[in-house]
């Protein structure tokens, strides 16, 4: 038996998608326009969506996403398989370079490793999937902030989110990866590249990570940037 869609589900999501469409918060009216119904039943989609946490009001009356979503994206990108489908590409880093691989996503305030390829070696880093790192000294925190969205950098701000200073966001941006400070009573070194989809947005991190005894920062710079090249090109369907 087939079941016919909820018509007012539909049009709450349509508004829904004006909101996540925007590079900055939107005005009833626009939103309104944009889905061509009246304010009154635009208001009433937007109170909702505001109510299940997914949308939230500023100071001057607009709508933009709530950091909820956040989770949620990095959730849906494990159910998909990014991980699982970019394994060889991890598994290359790890060969080439003697170091642990990890990929990771921008979860709420936090970076969050999803995948990762321990080295062999004894000496090697000790994070585990799941492990969530800060945005500010982390390589792979760094990355993912630098190369962050504005509306999503901004909210960041606004919850007042530690981030990497103004200059080394955009020597970040301009070399393509980042460098961790060196924190820890076992010091570990890591350097990470951006993973940029069809759209240009920054959806994931690439690192390679260990011991600071050893750790060649310019190798693993090489391998990791060309590594996020692969990854980028296969996200865009390109042949390799």
């Amino acid at each position: 038996m087939s079941v016919r869609p909820l018509s007012s589900v539909l049009k709450t999501f349509a508004v829904l998608d004006v909101v996540a469409a925007s590079s900055e918060p939107v005005r009833l009216a626009d939103v309104a326009r944009t889905v061509e119904e009246a304010r009154a039943a635009t208001h009433q989609r937007l109170q909702t969506l505001v109510e299940a946490g997914w949308v939230e009001q500023t100071e001057d009356g607009r709508y933009r996403l709530a950091l909820r979503i956040v989770a949620h994206a990095a959730m849906a990108m494990e159910q998909a398989n990014l991980g699982a489908r970019l394994a060889d590409i991890l598994h290359d880093m790890v060969a080439e370079s003697g170091e642990t691989a990890s990929m990771a996503v921008l979860d709420g305030q936090e970076a969050a490793i999803m995948r990762r390829v321990e080295a062999k070696g004894i000496l090697r880093a000790d994070l585990r999937v799941g492990t969530r790192l800060d945005l500010a000294r982390t390589a792979l925190g760094r990355v993912l902030s630098a190369f962050a969205r504005p509306d999503t950098l901004a909210r960041l701000v606004e919850a007042g989110v530690a981030l990497p200073e103004r200059e080394l966001a955009e020597r970040i941006r301009a070399d393509g990866y980042a460098v961790s400070g060196v924190t820890g009573p076992r010091t570990v070194s890591a350097v990470a590249a951006p993973v940029i989809d069809s759209h240009g947005d920054c959806i994931a991190a690439l690192s390679l990570s260990g011991p600071t005894a050893g750790f060649n920062t310019q190798t693993c710079a090489s391998v990791v940037v060309a590594a996020a090249a692969r990854v980028n090109a296969r996200l865009r369907g390109a042949k390799e």
